[in-house]
């Protein structure tokens, strides 16, 4: 490997801008977590909607629909409590 590439990518992982990324997708990931166990806590009467297997359906969004579903379901569900 190249002396200098090494260096390119070493300065790049160690720069202020890393850590700040790194940092980002971190606190996303536990608030995406945290959310997912909020609703697998959740008993099916408290997502505020008339539709069957609401629970069922929040779970599989969390899951598959991740980052974005986190924050849907926080301003849909969550903030409601």
């Amino acid at each position: 490997m190249d002396q200098g590439l090494g260096r390119r990518i070493m300065n790049l992982m160690f720069s202020t801008n890393f850590y700040i990324l790194v940092s980002v997708i971190v606190l996303w990931l536990a608030f995406w977590i945290v959310m997912l166990i909020d609703c697998l806590k959740r008993s099916e009467y408290e997502f505020y909607t008339e539709m069957s297997n609401a629970k069922r359906l929040w779970t599989i969004l969390l899951i598959v629909g991740v980052p974005w579903s986190s924050i849907i379901y926080f301003v849909t569900v969550k903030r409601k409590d």
